[in-house]
């Protein structure tokens, strides 16, 4: 069984259970959520557009 976890997609922002999400992507080893092939696409062309950066401000 698939969670009802929230999560977001970070191209169009929307949010759902993560049972409602088809599709995912990985980039740097982390799970993205979309709810469409073109929000998808989007990520899979510039992921690190996409992705929040994990690191805080001035971190190296």
């Amino acid at each position: 069984m698939k969670s009802d976890e929230l999560v977001k997609d970070v191209v169009c922002g929307m949010i759902k259970p993560k049972s409602q999400m088809q599709l995912t992507s990985i980039f740097n080893g982390k799970a993205f959520y979309f709810c469409s092939q073109s929000d998808k696409s989007m990520f899979d062309a510039h992921p690190e557009h996409w992705a929040p950066l994990d690191n805080p401000p001035g971190g190296d």
